[in-house]
């Protein structure tokens, strides 16, 4: 999946799957660890240019949609 990124915005990029808004991170995480024991975060991008980046995870459920 590809992703048009900003200059000095603040990205942050879900590492779980759980996300409901994926490829981003909407800290569904966060109940998921304390329930779970594991220490899921985000992956957190800062671009210093406008940038375009494809982002890829195996923890994503493909929802039929070509990437």
């Amino acid at each position: 999946m590809e992703i048009k990124l900003k200059a000095g915005k603040k990205y942050s990029i879900c590492s779980c799957g759980l996300s409901n808004i994926l490829p981003y991170c909407d800290n569904t995480h966060r109940e998921y660890n304390s329930k779970n024991g594991t220490e899921y975060k985000s992956v957190k991008i800062i671009p210093d240019k406008d940038t375009t980046i494809k982002v890829t995870s195996s923890r994503w459920m493909s929802n039929g949609e070509d990437e």
